[in-house]
């Protein structure tokens, strides 16, 4: 429901000034209906102005044209520019007149116009808050994927840095168990040859 039709349902009067001084109520009945609120909009949110918007909403086209924007192009006419006020609204109200129409359809027109727009604003409301829940969930979701897979990651370095630490400790025993039994061997040998006749060589000696 728009603003005005929502004052005018709380017992609200709505009048409009009329030319001489005299004025119109606009009863409540007048706003209601024609219109229900959009749940979803096809549109946009970042529309370049309304148009789209009051077509969607399927906002009745005023008859002859003579809505809220005819209005407005009237009263900013260049011929009525320099025109003081009263003289501009006396001249909308003689061409409403002269056309044959009510002002309460330019009303109507405007009160329309204004329920699309607050439904169409709250269609958007409702998509971006549910753009952000599901990115909120995806983001929840790739942080987790993220943890896991560093997890994944770092438990594979450790196990590869466990296997190379294991490998340079088997690999040193190795060497050393190689010049124990060189030396064995060249011991054993040492029993019958001359030192310079031993052909197994003599250890190296290794730092560390």
């Amino acid at each position: 429901m728009s603003r005005v039709a929502d004052l005018a349902a709380r017992g609200v009067r709505i009048t409009v000034s009329l030319p001489a001084g005299t004025a119109a109520e606009i009863p409540a009945e007048f706003f209601e209906g024609e219109l229900r609120p959009a749940l979803r909009s096809e549109l946009p949110l970042e529309v370049d102005d309304f148009q789209p918007v009051y077509a969607e909403a399927q906002v009745p086209v005023p008859l002859r044209g003579y809505g809220i924007d005819k209005m407005v192009e009237i009263l900013e006419s260049k011929r009525l520019a320099a025109l003081p006020r009263e003289v501009r609204i006396a001249a909308v109200m003689a061409s409403l007149e002269a056309a044959g129409v009510p002002l309460q359809q330019v009303l109507k027109d405007a009160a329309l116009r204004e329920r699309a727009l607050t439904g169409f604003v709250a269609a958007k409301e409702h998509e971006v808050e549910a753009l952000r829940q599901r990115n909120e969930a995806r983001v929840a979701a790739l942080k987790q994927e993220i943890e896991s897979f560093v997890g994944e990651k770092n438990r594979e370095i450790d196990g590869l840095e466990r296997s190379s630490k294991s490998a340079g400790s088997a690999f040193s025993q190795l060497q050393l168990r190689k010049r124990q039994e060189q030396e064995r061997l060249r011991e054993v040998l040492g029993h019958f040859v001359a030192d310079a006749e031993n052909p197994i060589p003599r250890p190296l000696q290794t730092s560390g």
